[in-house]
């Protein structure tokens, strides 16, 4: 057996062949995986080495040589045992949630999780399904791996694009005078889509646009946009400076929750449902840097542009000696991950002519998509490799549960009102709530 092994676990589900097979191969093509590297698929369905790799897709044979699979069941230690396990051990669970906890446990009287230098153990979000699951299920992870062995993964962190936020921040001297409260008035985020649920409202129903989007995705980029400067650019430095972040996070007054007109009428959906489908609001980090800066954000289904961008809003000049210059004219900062990634940066010019008339300019640097990874490929690697830097710690995740949870409270009783407004699909959500938050630098 060879010296490095990933097992995926839920090898025949739609995640393994749309996204980590792709991703492994990726990582194949360009020679960055180690030498005698091994790939077994594990599921509790007993089909069989051929029939599993025919029903991955066409790959060549130097890939395919790569792969084994093996009949195992994560809710049985002794059929675990049967896994050909390597010296160094990377364990993929890429099955539903709920199964997470019995995995561990099983892994973990298994024997193969013993040696916390040499297997790790990489866990699909979400991470817990509100904040108490969550706690409970960090403690078994605690209770059986130790931390340096787990890797919470977010794709969102694997993109380039959002890892470039720290490289915006922290190395430009031009950025970092600005970087707080003193200049910027307001924090505006977006991950919107066009698309409905797409098949998935099985799983949607039980998830909603909070625990989809909100409480992970976005939360990470509140993280990265909020923290201070790491003293070096490692895992455990990193992820100490957004658990400050998002220990100081906490959600404002002007939220609200949207269903799209017609999600009730998709297959598998109750007929009742209020699970929402956008949400959208305020946030505010309490501490030095950014004490009263509003970071507002906003994500859901059915909107009119499907996008993932940062907009931050500079103040005002103190005085303003050019008459006209009204707030859309506002210098600002927007960081776009997705479509079209791309950095502008907008400030004011002065129009030709004999008056002075103020026109917005925009500095734009569009980042390149050639030889960029796709999210799955680099935290795959990352977690071969043993490098945290882009996975989720156990503090950030419950941080980020304890920040949403008014938002998954049900009922008369609950602190803020998380019965859906309706709203038709192609709007900005239920526009006549939604407009009362801020002015929205909206996505065109």
């Amino acid at each position: 057996m060879s010296d490095k092994t990933l097992v995926i676990f839920g090898a025949t589900g739609d995640l393994c062949r749309r996204k980590l097979i792709p991703a492994l191969y990726e990582l194949f093509e360009k020679q960055l995986l180690p030498k005698d590297f091994n790939i077994i698929g594990c599921s509790r369905s007993d089909r069989g080495r051929d029939a599993w790799i025919a029903s991955l897709g066409k790959y060549p044979d130097e890939f395919l040589n790569l792969l084994d699979y093996i009949s195992a069941d994560l809710g049985s230690a002794a059929s675990l045992k049967r896994i050909p396990v390597g010296d160094d051990n990377t364990f993929f669970l890429s099955v539903p949630p709920d199964r997470y906890g019995a995995a561990i446990m099983n892994l973990k009287e298994a024997g193969l999780v013993d040696d916390s230098e040499k297997s790790k153990v990489i866990i699909e979000k979400p991470f817990g399904y509100d904040l108490r699951s969550a706690e409970k299920l960090q403690d078994i992870v605690t209770t059986h791996l130790r931390e340096k062995q787990v890797y919470r993964i977010d794709h969102y962190l694997g993109k380039d694009t959002v890892y470039n936020i720290l490289t915006t921040r922290f190395s430009n001297v031009l950025l970092q005078p600005l970087w707080n409260r003193d200049y910027i008035e307001e924090v505006q985020i977006f991950a919107t889509e066009t698309i409905g649920c797409e098949g998935r409202s099985q799983y949607y129903e039980t998830a909603g646009q909070v625990r989809d989007m909100l409480q992970n995705h976005m939360m990470q980029i509140v993280a990265l946009i909020a923290m201070e400067a790491p003293c070096r650019l490692d895992a455990k430095e990193i992820r100490r400076e957004k658990v400050k972040a998002l220990s100081a996070a906490r959600l404002g007054e002007k939220l609200l929750t949207g269903q799209y007109i017609g999600y009730r009428q998709e297959e598998g959906v109750r007929e009742d449902s209020m699970t929402p489908t956008f949400v959208a609001g305020d946030m505010y980090i309490d501490n030095w840097r950014w004490k009263g800066v509003p970071f507002n954000f906003m994500t859901g289904k059915k909107l009119p542009y499907q996008c993932c961008e940062v907009v931050i809003k500079l103040k005002q000049p103190t005085l303003n000696l050019f008459p006209g210059v009204e707030q859309a004219h506002q210098d600002r900062i927007v960081m776009w991950f997705q479509p079209d990634p791309h950095l502008d940066i907008r400030i004011d010019m002065k129009s030709p002519g004999i008056e002075n008339i103020v026109e917005p300019a925009t500095l734009t640097h569009t980042y390149p998509l050639k030889g960029a990874s796709q999210g799955y490929s680099k935290l795959i690697y990352e977690a071969i490799v043993g490098d945290q830097s882009n996975f989720v710690h156990a503090e950030e995740v419950l941080e980020s549960w304890r920040v949403v949870d008014n938002l998954l409270c049900t009922g008369q009783a609950c602190p803020v009102r998380t019965t859906p407004y309706l709203y038709h699909p192609g709007l900005w959500g239920p526009v006549h709530k939604t407009n009362l938050i801020t002015t929205w630098d909206y996505p065109c």
